[in-house]
C-alpha cells in the first residue's frame, strides 16, 4: 500500500513539476519575444529618425563646403538653427558691444544684418560664460564655425566619457540617440553638457576634485545640472562641491578678465529680463520641442499664475525625490543619476527635448548594466526627443513632463520596492 501511494505520489509531483517547467517555459519564451519586439520597434523609430537627420545635415554640410551662400536651413528655417545666435553673439563679444548682445531689437537687427533680413528673431540670454568658448569662432564663416563647433563638442565629450570610462558601445549608442541628433542639427550646447554631466556623477567617489571640476562645465548651460547641488549635499559629498567651486569661479574670472565687467552688468540687467519674457510668451521657435511643464499646461489654458504654480508644486516634489534617492545608501548608482537627470527637466521651466543628451547617456548605461535587456520604458525615454514634436504637432499636446514624470515615478519606485522585499524577506 505505501509503495502504491508513493508512486501515485511521485506520479502527481513529477506531472506538478512538468507543468511549472512547462509554465516556466512559455512566460521565458513570452519575455524573450518582448525583449525582441522592443528591440525591433526602438530600431525602427530610430532608423526613421536618423535618415530625417541625414536628410537635413547632408545638404546643409555639401552647401557649406561648397561655400553656397547663407540660406535658413530645416529643420529650424534658420541658418544653422540655434546656431544662428552663437556665431552673431561670438562676433559682438569680440566687440565688446554687450548692449547689442542683450538687447533683443538691437541684436535682432545684427543678426540680419551679418546674416541676412528675414532671419526669425531669437535672443541671447544665455550668461557671460556661455561666450568664452564661442570667441574663437567669430573667425570663421557662420558655416565653417558651425561644423568646427560640431566637431568640437563630440570629440570633447568622447574625452570626458572616456575619462570616467565609459565603454565605447556607450558611448557609440549615446552620440547617435534621438536627443543627441537634436544637438547636432541645431547647433547646440548639449552634448557636451550631457557628457560633462554624467562624466562628473560616475566619478564621484573615485575622482571627487576633478568631478567636480567636470560638473562645473555646466555653468555654460545650466538647466541640465540645476538638481545637482541637492544630490551632492545629500551625500555629503565636500569634495566634489569645493572642485566645482573652483572650477566655476575660474571660468567666471576668465570671462570677467576677457570680457571685462559690463558684460555682467548688461545680462543682469537686460538678458534675465528676456528669459523670463521668453519662457511667459513661449520660445518663438515653437512648443514642439518642448519639455516643460509650465508650457505645457500654457498650451492647454492654465493661467500664468496657475502655470507656476504647478510648475512650482512640480519642482517641490522633483527635488524631494532626489534628496530621497540620493541620501538613501540602497539606490543604484545610475538610477540616482537618472533621477537626478530627469528631475532637472522637472524643476527647470526652460526645457526642451534637445537638453534630454544625459538622459539618452544614462538610459544606455542602465541598459548595459542590465546586459543591453532594454525595457519598454527604457525605449520610450530613450527615443522620446524623437517622439515628442511628432506627438505635439499632430496632436497639439505637450506631454513630455508628464512623461519624464513617469520616468522619475519609475527610476525612484524600482529601488524602494526592491528594498522593500528584501526588508521583508529578511525579517522573515
Amino acid at each position: 500500500m505505501n509503495s502504491v501511494l508513493r508512486g501515485r505520489c511521485g506520479r502527481r509531483q513529477g506531472g506538478l513539476n512538468g507543468r511549472m517547467r512547462a509554465k516556466q517555459g512559455w512566460i521565458g519564451a513570452a519575455s524573450q519575444a518582448w525583449r525582441i519586439a522592443v528591440w525591433s520597434i526602438t530600431g525602427f523609430f530610430w532608423l526613421l529618425w536618423f535618415q530625417v537627420f541625414l536628410g537635413h545635415m547632408l545638404p546643409r554640410i555639401d552647401a557649406i563646403l561648397d561655400g553656397a551662400p547663407l540660406a535658413n536651413t530645416p529643420p529650424c528655417d534658420a541658418v544653422q538653427c540655434d546656431f544662428s545666435v552663437f556665431w552673431p553673439a561670438s562676433r559682438l563679444a569680440q566687440q565688446r558691444q554687450f548692449n547689442t548682445l542683450y538687447s533683443p531689437h538691437a541684436f535682432s537687427l545684427f543678426r540680419e544684418h551679418v546674416l541676412f533680413a528675414g532671419e526669425p528673431r531669437l535672443d541671447w540670454y544665455y550668461p557671460p560664460p556661455s561666450l568664452l568658448p564661442l570667441l574663437p569662432l567669430g573667425h570663421l564663416s557662420v558655416g565653417v564655425a558651425f561644423l568646427v563647433w560640431t566637431i568640437l563638442i563630440i570629440l570633447l565629450a568622447v574625452v570626458m566619457l572616456r575619462t570616467a570610462r565609459v565603454s565605447w558601445m556607450v558611448i557609440c549608442c549615446s552620440l547617435v540617440s534621438p536627443a543627441a541628433l537634436w544637438c547636432i542639427e541645431v547647433g547646440q550646447w548639449d552634448i557636451f553638457c550631457g557628457a560633462a554631466l554624467i562624466a562628473g556623477f560616475l566619478l564621484l567617489s573615485q575622482r571627487p576634485f576633478a568631478s567636480g571640476i567636470l560638473l562645473s562645465l555646466l555653468i555654460f548651460k545650466p538647466q541640465p545640472a540645476i538638481v545637482t547641488p541637492v544630490a551632492l549635499f545629500a551625500q555629503r559629498h565636500w569634495r566634489v562641491m569645493i572642485g566645482g567651486l573652483v572650477g566655476a569661479t575660474v571660468i567666471c574670472l576668465a570671462t570677467t578678465m576677457l570680457l571685462g565687467g559690463d558684460v555682467w552688468r548688461q545680462w543682469l540687467l537686460f538678458g534675465l529680463a528676456d528669459a523670463r519674457q521668453n519662457l511667459i510668451r513661449g520660445h518663438p521657435i515653437g512648443l514642439e520641442e518642448s519639455a516643460s511643464l509650465f508650457w505645457a499646461l500654457r498650451k492647454a489654458g492654465a493661467s500664468l499664475s496657475e502655470a507656476f504654480l504647478a510648475q512650482n508644486l512640480c519642482a517641490v516634489f522633483a527635488l524631494a525625490a532626489v534628496w530621497h534617492a540620493w541620501s538613501r545608501p540602497y539606490f543604484e548608482k545610475l538610477d540616482r543619476i537618472a533621477i537626478v537627470v530627469i528631475a532637472s527637466t522637472l524643476v527647470c521651466p526652460y526645457f526642451f527635448v534637445v537638453d534630454l543628451v544625459a538622459l539618452g547617456i544614462v538610459l544606455t548605461l542602465v541598459v548595459e548594466h542590465k546586459r543591453w535587456q532594454i525595457g519598454s520604458l527604457d525605449a520610450l525615454l530613450w527615443l522620446w526627443p524623437m517622439l515628442s514634436p511628432a506627438i505635439f504637432i499632430w496632436t497639439g499636446w505637450l506631454l513630455s513632463p508628464f512623461v519624464m514624470l513617469l520616468g522619475l515615478l519609475y527610476f525612484w519606485s524600482i529601488n524602494v520596492l526592491k528594498f522593500r522585499t528584501l526588508s521583508v524577506s529578511m525579517n522573515a
